[in-house]
């Protein structure tokens, strides 16, 4: 099972339908001004999932749910799609029976409509009701549809939020189990410390453990907890991790009553140039080391690992590395690119290393923005109406990726033609018989790739023509795998010569007689090279009638390989 899309509705400022599409989308970034809901769509998200309603500060997503912008609010709803098989659907109904026997002959009925709703399904959580339901005309027991949602759910990859972390780590965490008799918080993650150390380890079982037992067990765990921070902490280069350990201390203290209250505490341990050691909290050290540390055990040791699979989970984050330099959040945009190969990453930035065209397909970006009665929208970059003009809007981060100010790329014309080079860019400009497309130069087959951001940054209407040569085949791969179907439509290569299966440059659209005969008009040496040739021709003054004596076949080749770009 897997989660394919989110829709909204009425939650908070989000009257919706309001929807993230991540089956065809890994890896979300959404950019946006402050207040304009970035972070109310990830806990729209993190709140599909009734086992997360007690983590996130202990529920704040669940806070103030209903729609902030209507005297009567509809209920607040999160719905998902996700796949399902047959036999999972199965399988999830035979557990609702014996969890529930009063249930089971609606779970009958149900298990004789399993092929008819099975493949992709609608889950719909009510957060005023704190219900689940099922959207199908078949599947109608509102009691059964909330408690198969629940056991779908509860088995459906996990869902994992990441905040700016500005919660501090508390000083002394206490050994105690919460009301559902698990561990909460932070003493949950180190419950997963321990356990991923061993799986006969417990943080409960400190409490009455033979003291010499219990530091091989810490020193086991710290050499773990160690392991993991200093692989990710030398990725980022965020201090001398040689000089740097966390340690696991464990005490007691005895209150009143006699009663014994148990702690564990993690303390940061440097030693300097003397062999000394010097003793600090997490929370003394910089804002960059304490957001990646958050980062790393909550990825690391995350408990709801255990519930869900690995692969296809989905990470939510909000604004992070905040607090990370510039290279630091570099190598982040990096890790996040990484986890979205198996995993689903949807996160709020204003960084625009965090948005590397590189790294991040532009057209994978989304909006957030409120509209004129302060409701939150989230648009796709082709659809949205902002003035990407104002150095305050939401794009500014995505032009300080690109390397482009606002006003470096003022092109004019309605269409635009993407080629490989300055000699292509000559050859098209002087062929070309619509007036409304402008040709845009690259700087080689690969730069395109670069140029398709800027198009989709600005919106603009274009095509990307790559020479039909084996690196401009696989330059033209290597962007349609970046950018995707949808964008790929657009993508083209110079058509071959009817009936040939040779390579095609732009050289090879002119007849040979033709490209002898402008050297004879300009004057030059027969034996100039055909880009010395295309360049005196642009710019010659006699341009125009040198051009009306070109041959019909020449003519026929540039507008073969221009009609086939459809500017959609």
């Amino acid at each position: 099972m897997r989660y394919l899309k989110f829709i909204v509705n009425d939650y908070r400022a989000i009257t919706g339908p309001l929807e993230i599409d991540i089956a065809n989308n890994s890896l979300v970034p959404i950019i946006g001004v402050n207040e304009s809901g970035k972070t109310t769509i990830l806990h729209s998200l993190f709140a599909f999932d009734h086992t997360n309603d007690k983590l996130n500060h202990s529920g704040r997503h669940l806070e103030d749910a209903q729609n902030l912008y209507s005297a009567a609010p509809p209920a607040a709803t999160i719905s998902a799609e996700i796949e399902i098989s047959v036999e999972e659907f199965r399988a999830r109904l035979k557990v609702v029976a014996r969890n529930t026997p009063t249930l089971d002959g609606d779970v009958r009925a149900y298990l004789r409509l399993a092929k008819q709703v099975s493949g992709r399904l609608v889950i719909v959580r009510d957060l005023v009701a704190d219900r689940y339901d099922i959207k199908s005309d078949l599947l109608s027991r509102r009691a059964l549809n909330d408690a198969l949602g629940r056991e779908i759910v509860m088995r459906l990859p996990y869902i994992l939020f990441f905040d700016d972390f500005r919660d501090s780590i508390e000083d002394e965490i206490e050994i105690k189990k919460d009301t559902d008799g698990e561990a909460g918080g932070w003493l949950a993650i180190l419950q997963q410390l321990f356990i991923d150390t061993d799986s006969t380890y417990s943080v409960f079982a400190l409490i009455g453990m033979e003291e010499r037992r219990r530091k091989a067990v810490l020193a086991r765990v710290e050499r773990r907890l160690n392991d993991a921070l200093t692989r990710e902490w030398q990725t980022f280069n965020l201090e001398d991790v040689d000089a740097l350990k966390i340690g696991v201390v464990y005490h007691e203290d005895t209150v009143a009553g006699g009663q014994v209250r148990a702690y564990l505490k993690l303390e940061v341990v440097e030693t300097d140039l003397n062999d000394d050691k010097h003793f600090f909290f997490i929370r003394d050290r910089s804002k960059g080391f304490f957001w990646f540390f958050n980062f790393v055990m909550k990825l690391e040791f995350n408990p709801k690992v255990l519930a869900g699979s690995d692969v296809d989970a989905i990470y939510l984050l909000d604004e992070p590395g905040s607090y990370l330099h510039a290279a630091a959040q570099t190598r982040l945009c990096k890790k996040l690119r990484q986890l979205s190969e198996r995993n689903k990453v949807v996160y709020c930035t204003h960084s625009l290393y965090l948005l590397d065209p590189e790294l991040i397909p532009v057209n994978t970006i989304r909006i957030a923005d409120k509209d004129g009665h302060g409701r939150v929208t989230l648009t796709s970059i082709h659809s949205h109406k902002g003035n990407i003009l104002d150095r305050r809007s939401a794009y500014q981060p995505l032009l300080d990726a690109l390397q482009v100010r606002p006003f470096a790329l003022d092109l004019t014309h309605e269409k635009v033609l993407i080629v490989e080079g300055i000699i292509d860019y000559y050859s098209f400009e002087m062929f070309k018989t619509d007036q409304q497309m402008g040709v845009l130069p690259s700087v080689g087959a690969d730069s395109i790739k670069f140029y398709v951001s800027l198009m989709i940054a600005w919106r603009r209407r274009y095509c990307a023509l790559w020479d039909n040569d084996p690196e401009g085949r696989g330059a033209k791969l290597k962007t349609e795998k970046h950018f995707g179907a949808h964008e790929s439509r657009r993508f083209y290569l110079l058509p071959r010569a009817r009936g040939s299966r040779s390579d095609r440059k732009a050289q090879n659209l002119f007849d040979g007689r033709d490209l002898s005969m402008i050297r004879d008009r300009l004057g030059i040496p027969m034996n100039s090279s055909f880009e010395k040739t295309v360049t005196a021709l642009f710019y010659s003054t006699i341009r125009s009638s040198v051009l009306e004596n070109v041959s019909s076949r020449t003519r026929a080749n540039f507008d073969s390989a221009l009609s086939q770009c459809q500017f959609e």
